[in-house]
């Protein structure tokens, strides 16, 4: 390597080559953009390398290091990419969840960017309140709005109360209970969306604060994985061991050129020329032990490392969307995951049943099982049935929505049971109660008038 650096020398390319570099530098500093200095020499090594092969100096450790550069940075490049376009859909899918609301007396869903001011929007156990508003019915309401106050404990909120014990926020939870919400604002204009719009100002200071929250839940980390920190320190500390020997290298040649007469102060043009040609030898000899000792490419083999995995876990239908998942999925034993809507699909029906749904009489004096059975799926129950692209599908819990189908094949429309008696309270299903319980009361007269259409 050395050899093929300096034979014959050629002190004009040289020359120019330390000028060229010197101003890109210099340049960089000056328009406060220190993040291209790598760039910009990247560059000038490319378009150095062709001269060097016109001169006939040519460098072919330098085009391998540049290869080398350039497939590890492209296959991560192109990794990060890939899973980024594939979390992107993801992102697009959830972006399009649907709401469940209420519109021309009829419950249909609709796509949450859709959801406008004045709509009513029915909320249950386990559903992200969509916008902002201000709650007109509720049984048991309780929301998770530690995303605004950083408060784990779930907060109460009642119909029949003021503004701030009404009031509820896009991105909280509802933990337990179902109630309806009257949409007041949405998208920017959102509690939200305001925190949102401040997070284009926010410094480092605000990682603590109720914006930092929201920042890091709206935002995909790209935080370092341990492996890579930890190799990152050592090169950190490789590197410094390797400026202070290309120093004590570079003092070391200085002081023998000195003593042999290489180094010294020329009287002639001819002179500065060989001593100048000397002083260049030593700082490119520092060059290379700053270049061989430095590990640059410690860290980024890494990083093309767990790209590489992470496309095979693609591969494997396993999206991966951190390269720390890739590190540390090795030493997992036992993976925990949610089975519903990730190993199952969320969709329920009924297979078996005793009784067959049967026609509830009025008054309900008398009913045996198979009409108490008809009535308890039609009537103790928040979802609901919507007609979408000539097919049937559930709108709310998918274990009542299975009742509700169970109807619906036997000939039994629960709306019409719904018009009949109307909830009084509702006891929701919770982990702890393990069951649901409704109050009705059964109208004098039906109401008169068609059901409204499914759709």
């Amino acid at each position: 390597m050395v050899v093929d650096l300096f034979a014959p020398p050629r002190y004009e390319v040289a020359g120019a080559v330390v000028v060229l570099l010197a101003v890109l530098i210099a340049g960089a500093y000056l328009l406060g953009k220190r993040h291209w200095i790598p760039a910009l020499l990247f560059l000038a090594a490319l378009g150095i390398w062709p001269l060097g092969l016109i001169v006939g100096h040519v460098s072919f450790d330098g085009l391998a290091v540049m290869i080398a550069v350039v497939l590890a940075t492209g296959v991560a490049f192109l990794s990060e990419v890939k899973s980024d376009r594939e979390f992107e859909l993801l992102n697009a899918r959830k972006d399009s969840l649907v709401v469940k609301v209420r519109r021309d007396e009829a419950v249909r869903t609709v796509r949450l960017e859709e959801v406008v001011v004045g709509d009513v929007v029915l909320l249950e156990t386990g559903d992200e309140i969509p916008a902002d508003g201000r709650l007109v019915q509720a049984t048991d309401f309780r929301v998770d709005q530690s995303l605004m106050t950083g408060e784990s404990e779930p907060v109460g909120k009642q119909a029949q109360a003021d503004d701030d014990a009404r009031r509820l926020h896009r991105g909280t939870q509802v933990v337990d209970g179902a109630g309806e919400m009257l949409v007041t604002e949405v998208g920017d204009s959102t509690y939200l969306g305001g925190i949102a719009r401040g997070l284009a100002n926010a410094d480092e200071k605000e990682t603590k604060t109720e914006a930092g929250r929201v920042q890091r839940k709206l935002s995909v980390s790209k935080e370092r994985t341990p492996l890579q920190e930890k190799l990152e320190r050592l090169a950190g500390l490789i590197s410094k061991i390797g400026y202070l020997a290309a120093g004590a290298i570079f003092v070391a040649l200085l002081t023998r050129g000195l003593v042999v007469g290489e180094v010294f102060w020329p009287s002639s043009s001819a002179e500065a020329l060989k001593v100048s040609s000397a002083l260049l030898q030593y700082f490119l000899y520092m060059v290379i032990v700053i270049v061989v000792a430095v590990p640059e490419g410690l860290p980024m083999s890494v990083t093309v490392s767990l790209a590489l995995a992470m496309r095979k876990m693609t591969q494997a239908n396993s999206l991966v969307r951190q390269l720390s998942a890739c590190e540390t999925i090795g030493s997992a034993t036992v993976i925990c995951s949610d089975k519903t809507g990730t190993l199952t699909q969320n969709r329920m029906r009924v297979e078996r049943a005793s009784f067959r749904p049967v026609s509830v009489s009025r008054p309900p004096a008398g009913m045996n099982a198979a009409a108490r059975l008809t009535l308890n799926a039609a009537v103790n129950s928040t979802a609901h049935l919507e007609e979408k692209g000539g097919k049937r599908v559930a709108v709310g819990n998918s274990t009542e929505a299975a009742l509700l189908h169970w109807l619906h094949e036997a000939g039994i429309d629960y709306r019409e049971l719904r018009k009949d008696y109307r909830p009084l309270r509702q006891i929701h299903f919770t982990s702890q109660r393990k069951r649901m319980a409704t109050v009705v009361r059964l109208l004098p007269h039906p109401p008169s008038g068609s059901p409204p259409p499914l759709g």
